[in-house]
């Protein structure tokens, strides 16, 4: 092959890698989920607790994934639809993860029957289920931080840097926005915060 046809034969292939990059771009785009339209943000004087906020821009599913409930049931995200859900990613032996339980139960209590949902979900690997429920006996807190995931199915297909974190779902089931590391969630700028989000409904 003489160098003008070779030349022309690269030409050709570097269109076609051209076109393919065009198109691989407009499909990611086009499947990037639909802009946000009422965003509230996380208000400053909250946000500082935490070690990073995230908040989405474009609506984002929460990964699908099983685990088990307080009543040893397997659930997943679709039994909390309808509702916002605030999910707290936790284990037994993270000591900022259980000093920040407490008030995670006090910020359910706080907004029971309103349209929030709060559970925390144990990632412990060397638990079983009833461990972890006989763990928060054993300290005073309620039930709603018992979900467990016991075959990994969670920590498989949600991204974490590390815990405690916390995604906040939409009725929908769509992340708006993760917190990563630990807060007092029932703080005065916490509660305003979570009644902002109530509102936009």
């Amino acid at each position: 092959m003489n160098k003008q046809k070779l030349f022309k034969v690269l030409s050709a292939l570097g269109v076609v890698f051209v076109i393919m990059i065009i198109i691989s771009y407009a499909y990611t785009v086009q499947n990037r989920g639909e802009v946000i339209q009422q965003k509230v943000e996380v208000p400053a004087a909250f946000a500082k607790e935490f070690d990073r906020v995230l908040s989405r821009d474009r609506y984002v599913d929460m990964a699908s994934a099983t685990f088990m409930s307080p009543e040893k049931r397997r659930v997943n995200w679709q039994i909390f639809d309808g509702k916002y859900l605030l999910v707290n990613f936790w284990a037994t032996w993270c000591a900022p993860c259980v000093l920040e339980l407490p008030s995670l139960d006090r910020l359910q209590k706080k907004f029971d029957d309103t349209g929030l949902e709060v559970i925390a979900i144990s990632v412990d690997t060397s638990l079983q289920h009833d461990d972890v429920t006989s763990f928060l006996e054993g300290r005073g807190i309620g039930r709603f931080a018992a979900y467990f995931d016991d075959v990994r199915e969670v920590q498989k297909s949600t991204y974490m840097r590390g815990i405690p974190t916390s995604y906040l779902l939409d009725p929908k089931g769509r992340i708006m926005h993760v917190f990563e590391g630990d807060a007092a969630w029932d703080s005065p700028a916490a509660v305003s915060f979570f009644e902002e989000v109530l509102n936009i409904q």
